[in-house]
């Protein structure tokens, strides 16, 4: 049964990459390109640059947890760019300032946490969606963040760019193929499957995630646990922006053309992983190697960006329905056990009454 139970979900996922990657055959055509050429290009080019890879898997791996952590409390956490922008501008900053990579790291994760709770707070005080107040908090870093890279933070050499990361307090790879971002990236995730799974904290966040009157009942209190999973959230945002500046791309430009999008991409890595910290390893990987693999197939076969985007959305998508269909489901379901729960009670009650009448 176990052995079910562990091929199910790869003979699930093999179904789903070939049924986009058929859709996405469907849209080349549609556009004059062969698909055969197509992800050739993709698959021989896109992976074959494992230092390059693995940096551009690093940021999606932290956002990715940036989200997956507060769906298991039932939270969708958009917030995961702002959280990341904000992450980076504070680890550039401090890594100025200190010329530490800890102290950098650090204050980075800090700020994403500060993001994160000040969205919970906001949803267990106030009844602001999370979705809504995630989602301004996104644009209000994003201009704040071009005001202070334009205007404070500029280098006077380069004014297209912020003033670089300290040399001493970058993380340089380590050997040519194995970046130390990545590393650190890889030990988040350990770090978060053991939270979920093996603490008491995860398992009150996944019993709030099934039922909020479940946990009332297990004397859970759900809006503590609601504020603290949007603060391991937000920390690993702010962790994913002080990974990139760190260790990736050591300054910020004033377009965030290295940071910008990042977020919502480990949305779909962490969908894309069935939400397991551990999977979204493997799963920040075959993204990153779709996106570069897109990019040669735009420089060689002269395919528009945007053809590549929906091509891989097309990808992501059909790998991701699958288990955002049982998500969905699931929850209906434990919504509707918990609202039929105090019936069936109050009926075994009086049922029970009767019979001691009678």
């Amino acid at each position: 049964m176990r052995g079910r139970e562990l091929l199910e979900p790869v003979l699930e996922t093999m179904l789903a990459l070939v049924a986009g990657m058929l859709a996405g055959s469907l849209i080349l055509i549609m556009f004059g390109y062969n698909p055969l050429d197509y992800y050739a290009v993709v698959f021989s080019e896109g992976y074959i640059d494992l230092l390059y890879l693995l940096e551009r898997a690093t940021p999606l791996i932290a956002t990715a947890l940036a989200f997956a952590i507060p769906l298991y409390a039932g939270l969708f956490n958009i917030g995961g760019e702002g959280q990341m922008y904000l992450g980076a501008l504070t680890a550039l900053v401090v890594s100025i300032a200190t010329h530490s990579w800890v102290a950098s790291l650090a204050a980075g994760i800090i700020a994403g946490l500060f993001v994160g709770g000040l969205i919970g707070l906001l949803r267990v005080y106030r009844g602001v969606n999370e979705v809504v107040s995630s989602i301004m908090f996104n644009w209000i870093l994003y201009w704040a963040m071009l005001f202070l890279v334009t205007g404070y933070l500029a280098d006077p050499h380069i004014p297209h760019q912020t003033i670089p990361v300290p040399s001493d307090a970058q993380l340089k790879p380590i050997g040519d193929a194995l970046p130390s971002v990545f590393i650190l990236a890889t030990l988040s995730t350990i770090v978060a499957y053991l939270l979920i799974y093996k603490t008491s904290l995860g398992y009150q966040m996944r019993v709030v995630g099934y039922s909020t009157r479940t946990a009332l009942y297990a004397g859970i209190k759900p809006g503590r646990i609601l504020v603290l999973a949007l603060l391991l959230g937000g920390a690993y945002g702010g962790l994913a922006g002080a990974l990139q500046v760190l260790g990736v791309t050591p300054s910020i430009d004033s377009t965030l053309s290295a940071l910008e999008g990042l977020g919502f991409e480990g949305i779909g890595v962490a969908l894309l992983a069935r939400l397991n910290p551990l999977a979204i390893i493997p799963a920040a990987i075959f993204l990153s190697g779709l996106i570069i693999g897109g990019q040669f197939a735009e420089a060689n076969l002269g395919t528009p960006p945007q053809l590549t985007d929906a091509i891989i959305g097309v990808i992501i998508v059909a790998l991701a329905l699958p288990y955002a269909y049982r998500v969905i489901v699931n929850k209906l379901r434990a919504t509707r056990l918990t609202r039929e729960a105090p019936q069936v009670a109050r009926g075994v009650a009086s049922r029970g009454t009767s019979d001691r009448g009678a």
